[in-house]
């Protein structure tokens, strides 16, 4: 059951041991640094044979350092192993007994279904292969697994797990390449003599004519024997003429590195040059940032070499033929520029955006507006036509032009997303609302009196089955607080993401059997509308 120790690459080596999480031979359906929404796949997704409930044991010697519920990862641990790294498992069903039992008193002492409870190193402590919960779907989870990070406890970097797992997983299969992109950098280089990005299949022997400074991307895919999966690619090298220009080596990454991956990927594409803004330290370039130059009536030989964690590899070549031509001027048509390395200031009569140095990668015009909508609260305000993601959030004022509530607390900046509006946040300050926003995209200020839906869910085969359970609903902004309570005592409900199902496991310790009993359910919306919802049951 144990590995032999492997050394992590481009970093201090820090030697480990681990076993497998699962009583199951390991099975992935994500690996280490996938490309996802605004951020890098922290860890491994292990399939669970599509069942919940599959024993999860820890993989090194620690103790139990941390306990979670929350909402988006379900129920969670942190075990910190005495080799200098510490284990994370996510979307699980529940802990064994004594951390169960544990986590529920805390929870009934604090009346909280969602919690976080650091732990001494003395209270938990946990071997090698000791179970220590059920694998799961809970949290944001799209089918059973369980997801594991592996933080190197000493700098909080997540880590590549399966590094450590080479005699446990079957991969003889390289990663393919799908497409190749060419990205001409503005005002200064073109590509088959247009300034557009171009992609073309990384088969065959297609000749590209360019001329000036141009980039290389490359989209592809990792995959693993017996199994339909696709994966992220570990490890990609571009050399141009035998010389190498860029590499990538997905071993590890920090949770400030994580929003980096809108500089790093395009539409897919894992680029092999940098962004100024760009500080992702497993990404390797020269002072040029891996930009080529193509200035010579030549042939230039371009070669992607492509790598998973255990050396499987595979080479895609072309041409890019330098062929001396005009190179346009960029021509910028927006009169507002951000600026990556410096403080920038959006400001129009009624907005205010404020976006510190390094928030963008590079220098960034943007088409910023304002629109004036009748009978609307604010005006419609547009940082930008385009979604433009930001590093970190960013302060964003907007002043309330019709003020149809006194009441300050039901105001909030929302996102235009398509045909609808996405819940922001915000809080009143003198005549605007303030909130932090993640990406440039159109925003305005709406207003939310509507209080949640509050509805039984099966109440006939509550007393069968033990379980009382409610549809909770807020269609506007969201729900920011809720708490059960039976015959007037708080009571453990627990809220599924996924359905918005709240419900709670009767307790013959806590409530008596065979008799009748109230059921109070609060709900609180994040403009601080309320909802109770009261009935009865016998059980």
């Amino acid at each position: 059951m144990l590995l032999s120790e492997f050394s992590l690459s481009a970093r201090e080596a820090k030697k480990a041991v681990f076993v497998n999480p699962l009583n199951i031979p390991i099975v992935l359906s994500g690996n280490f640094g996938e490309l996802r929404a605004n951020h890098f796949h922290g860890g491994l997704d292990f399939k669970t044979k599509q069942v919940t409930g599959l024993p999860v044991y820890s993989i090194a010697d620690g103790y139990v350092s941390q306990i979670n519920v929350s909402l988006g990862s379900g129920y969670m641990l942190h075990v910190r192993h005495k080799n200098g790294y510490t284990s994370i498992y996510r979307h699980m069903l529940g802990f064994v007994h004594l951390l169960a039992n544990y986590t529920e008193k805390y929870q009934y002492e604090h009346e909280l279904d969602e919690v976080t409870i650091d732990l001494p190193p003395d209270e938990f402590p946990v071997k090698a292969g000791q179970q220590i919960g059920w694998s799961g779907n809970e949290g944001y989870s799209f089918g059973p697994h369980l997801h594991m990070d592996l933080i190197d406890t000493e700098s909080g970097d997540f880590v590549d797990p399966l590094q450590f797992y080479a005699g446990m997983v079957k991969d003889t299969k390289p990663p393919r390449a799908e497409s190749i992109m060419l990205f001409p950098q503005s005002g200064k280089g073109v590509v088959n003599s247009r300034q557009a990005n171009f992609s073309f299949p990384p088969y065959g022997n297609r000749v590209i004519e360019a001329w000036g400074e141009i980039g290389a991307g490359i989209r592809a895919h990792d995959y693993m024997d017996n199994v339909s999966n696709h994966y992220g690619v570990h490890s990609v090298t571009l050399f141009v003429d035998g010389k190498e220009v860029c590499s990538s080596n997905m071993d590890y990454f920090s949770a400030y590195e994580n929003r980096m991956v809108n500089s790093w990927a395009y539409a897919g594409y894992m680029k092999s040059f940098r962004d100024p803004g760009n500080k992702l330290r497993f990404l390797h370039t020269g002072d040029d940032r891996g930009i080529v130059q193509i200035k010579e009536e030549r042939d230039y030989k371009f070669m992607f070499v492509l790598k998973d964690v255990f050396g499987n590899s595979s080479n895609y070549t072309f041409t890019v033929r330098g062929k001396k031509q005009e190179i346009p001027e960029a021509v910028v048509k927006s009169k507002y520029i951000l600026k990556w390395d410096e403080l920038n200031v959006l400001n129009k009569p009624g907005v205010q955006l404020i976006v510190p140095a390094g928030m963008v990668y590079k220098d960034e015009p943007v088409n910023f507006e304002t629109f004036d909508v009748p009978g609307a609260i604010s005006l419609d305000c547009q940082l930008h036509n385009v979604p433009l993601p930001l590093h970190a959030p960013c302060e964003l004022e907007i002043g309330i032009r019709n003020m149809i509530k006194q009441d300050t607390k039901k105001y909030y900046i929302a996102q235009k997303i398509g045909n609808g509006y996405k819940y922001v946040g915000g809080v009143y300050n003198n005549g605007y609302i303030c909130a932090d926003i993640k990406d440039l995209g159109t925003y305005t200020v709406k207003i939310d009196t509507i209080r949640p839906r509050i509805a039984p869910v099966g109440k006939n085969y509550w007393p069968k089955a033990g379980i009382v359970s409610f549809s909770i609903r807020d269609n506007e902004t969201g729900i920011k607080y809720y708490k059960g309570r039976i015959d007037g005592k708080f009571a453990l409900f627990h809220l599924k993401l996924m359905n918005s199902r709240l419900s709670c496991r009767l307790d013959s310790r806590k409530i008596q059997k065979g008799i009748q009993h109230d059921v109070e359910i609060l709900v609180i919306d994040n403009c601080g509308n309320a909802s109770v919802y009261r009935d009865s049951f016998k059980w």
